[in-house]
């Protein structure tokens, strides 16, 4: 910036003001303007200071424009790496690595394009492409979520100006009709453990516990017998496995809670206890190879195939079994909720519906039918004796 003085054709002194400014990330970007015959100083360095705004705010307008979203992934991948986004990232490098080879996977056609420019139409032309190549519904919502988390963070760091919305916001992914989740029944559930417990299969002290606790899979392969407190009867739950960082970490929901233990799950604990072969390490649960190599669905479906229950399930099934049964039983809504490790009320819904307890004998006030009559009779003949007289 500067104010310069000059003389104007009448020979009086005039005040010339003249700025610039260069872009912050983008150095190539340079804006300057100037101003002449300015009648006092007072004037040119009001108007300085105007010119000056004017020209930062242009040159970031111009640099937000001119940034390609590949310049802005890159530069998202840079920050969440040096810890500038929080320690999230940080501890869970595989968050980042998840969101970027997703975006360098389906938004390649996207790299060259200014980040600004993108819209809704380029937003669906991604989706609409990955689902043609047979991606599913749950990929598109990655897809989604990892678009949103960096497009807003180039809103909010002025990297992308001129929009305050990412162009898949709002698209909608999922064109199917609900269908009702297969759960099993409480008779498939004892039939599932009593065969389990009396060929002493490997899996039966896990699918108890699942089905005792409502406990996550990650929960369970985390539990240790430090977390068991025999006294109060009540198992902590405050922490789980990751197969990403293939180690410990937070729950689900980041907060611990308490899980009672019953007569049953105490039966089952003791005998895990007699066992000492199957708890190394302080865990409570045996480790088998299936379970950290994401076949534990395969293993429950299969067994139930053996014992005449054809289903088809997954291992978070006997969660939804722990919860609808739970709720069919007569405990109330809070209670299951916070013993399970459920936060959103919205994704519980489904297990209320599950349960029924939500419509259960609402029919009944609907008394629309004619009623028998009770059938009227004069004297009652013994039919024996009536039979002896004749």
């Amino acid at each position: 910036m500067a104010i310069r003085t000059s003389s104007n054709k009448n020979g009086a002194t005039v005040y010339e003001v003249y700025v610039n400014a260069r872009g912050k990330t983008d150095t190539s970007i340079r804006l300057q303007r100037k101003r002449t015959n300015i009648e006092t100083l007072k004037e040119a360095q009001k108007l300085e200071r105007k010119l000056f705004k004017a020209v930062i705010e242009e040159v970031a307008k111009i640099e937000g424009r001119g940034l390609t979203w590949s310049d802005i992934m890159d530069r998202w991948e840079i920050n969440a790496r040096l810890g500038h986004l929080g320690d999230r990232y940080v501890k869970n490098r595989h968050i980042i690595r998840g969101h970027i080879s997703l975006l360098t996977r389906y938004t390649d056609i996207w790299f060259k394009m200014r980040a600004s420019d993108l819209t809704k139409g380029d937003g669906r032309q991604i989706l609409n492409a990955a689902k043609a190549g047979g991606s599913s519904e749950g990929v598109l919502k990655k897809i989604k979520t990892s678009v949103n988390v960096i497009y807003k963070w180039g809103i909010e760091e002025k990297y992308i100006v001129g929009t305050s919305t990412t162009p898949v916001e709002g698209l909608c992914v999922s064109d199917k009709v609900e269908r009702v989740p297969q759960i099993l029944t409480l008779e498939d559930i004892r039939a599932l453990l009593k065969n389990a417990k009396e060929t002493e299969h490997p899996w039966y002290p896990i699918w108890a516990f699942a089905m005792l606790t409502g406990m996550r899979s990650g929960e369970l392969k985390a539990l240790q017998w430090k977390d068991i407190d025999f006294e109060k009867r009540i198992i902590t739950v405050s922490k789980s496995y990751s197969p990403h960082i293939k180690g410990i970490k937070s729950t689900k929901a980041g907060y611990w809670r308490n899980v009672p233990i019953s007569q049953d799950l105490e039966d089952v604990i003791k005998g895990l206890e007699e066992d000492n072969e199957i708890t190394p390490d302080g865990f409570v649960l045996p480790r088998h190879y299936s379970w950290s190599n994401g076949q534990a669905g395969q293993v429950l479906r299969d067994f139930l195939s053996e014992i005449g229950i054809e289903k088809s399930v997954v291992f978070h099934t006997l969660r939804a079994c722990f919860a609808t049964h739970m709720l069919a039983s007569g405990v109330d809504q809070a209670t299951v909720m916070k013993i399970g490790g459920w936060r959103d009320i919205k994704t519980f819904q489904i297990y209320v519906r599950l349960a029924g307890i939500e419509v259960k004998g609402a029919t009944d006030v609907l008394d629309v039918l004619p009623k028998m009559q009770p059938l009227t009779t004069g004297r009652v003949v013994n039919l024996s004796d009536y039979m002896e007289q004749a």
